[in-house]
């Protein structure tokens, strides 16, 4: 039997409910990285800090330490597009964190636009086998039924 690791960022618990039905579904370990200080709750406070921290190439510090991924055969991971790419946390995680060819199966949940999300992802896991991303708009995400439905199917897919 394979193991199975969740590795998500969460401000506003949208991704949060992701990780937990897909943990259900899956029975993976769930990893949540969180930053040091919080984001704000409002999305455009939260980008104003984000922009401002990219432009200045300082990304957040991480209150959480790194998963030994060695113990698992594939990882889920997933979080939110802040600015058409990677939340700030997830940049930080992905800064030191070594995948070692283990096949990961992103998620990105989105109000506007995720452009950038998935090609910054490949050129940012180290090692990663990144495979199809797994788009969450926030009418799913606000849909119980059918964010379940969406996530079923793409579970199904990737032959879970």
């Amino acid at each position: 039997m394979s193991k199975d690791l969740i590795i998500f960022y969460s401000s506003t618990n949208y991704n949060r409910k992701v990780a937990e039905i897909v943990a259900v579904k899956t029975s993976a370990d769930l990893f949540e990285v969180k930053p040091v200080k919080a984001y704000d709750t409002n999305m455009w406070v939260a980008w104003d800090v984000a922009k401002r921290e990219r432009e200045e190439n300082n990304l957040p510090k991480l209150a959480t330490d790194y998963p030994d991924m060695s113990k698992y055969d594939r990882i889920f991971f997933g979080g939110p597009s802040w600015g058409f790419t990677i939340s700030n946390p997830l940049q930080t995680f992905l800064q030191t964190a070594d995948f070692a060819s283990k096949r990961v199966y992103p998620w990105v949940t989105f109000y506007d636009h995720d452009e950038n999300y998935l090609s910054d992802l490949k050129k940012q896991a180290k090692n990663a086998e990144v495979q199809p991303l797994l788009e969450l708009t926030m009418g799913v995400l606000n849909n119980r039924a059918d964010l379940g439905e969406t996530i079923e199917n793409w579970l199904k897919k990737i032959g879970e």
